[in-house]
């Protein structure tokens, strides 16, 4: 979930079918199991950060970073969901609505890494505030990061 200027926008589920099983969650869901088989083409980059390989679906627009992980019921190991913005700023998101146990991290402009946190599914009180301007996130499964020794200040390539 993504929390900008006081106002919360939700960040459901849309991630390419060999990373998520999603269209578990009643309408929503149905939206985005159709996502999922039409001819709309994702965007996936494959990252590296210390010698560890993700896959990674990019959103970029604002409509596709409103989709995020919402919905979802499971991830991959070793995937995720890049988002992207078009400038360095404060970024905030929420796990309304997000069963996964999930990760983030924060990157900023040049792929070094500020901040990560682990997030609670269904969280809807907590907010995972990066601690300076980034340009980008990365969610993944949680303790992902940690199980690969990454941590802040470590490098994400392949990102550009």
């Amino acid at each position: 979930m993504l929390a900008r200027s006081n106002v919360i926008i939700y960040l459901p589920l849309v991630l390419v079918c060999i990373f998520s099983d999603c269209g578990k969650a009643k309408e929503s869901a149905k939206k985005n199991e159709s996502r999922l088989v039409g001819n709309e083409k994702k965007e996936v980059l494959g990252l590296k950060i210390k010698g560890n390989n993700i896959f990674a679906e990019v959103v970029r627009k604002e409509e596709e970073r409103i989709q995020g992980l919402m919905f979802c019921t499971y991830l991959a190991l070793d995937s995720g969901m890049l988002f992207v913005f078009e400038q360095d700023e404060t970024l905030s998101f929420w796990m309304k609505n997000t069963y996964i146990p999930l990760a983030i991290a924060f990157i900023d402009s040049v792929g070094i890494i500020t901040d990560i946190i682990e997030m609670r599914p269904l969280d809807t009180t907590s907010r995972y505030r990066s601690s300076k301007p980034v340009r980008y996130a990365l969610e993944v499964n949680s303790g992902w990061f940690f199980s690969h020794s990454i941590k802040p200040g470590d490098t994400v390539f392949g990102i550009k």
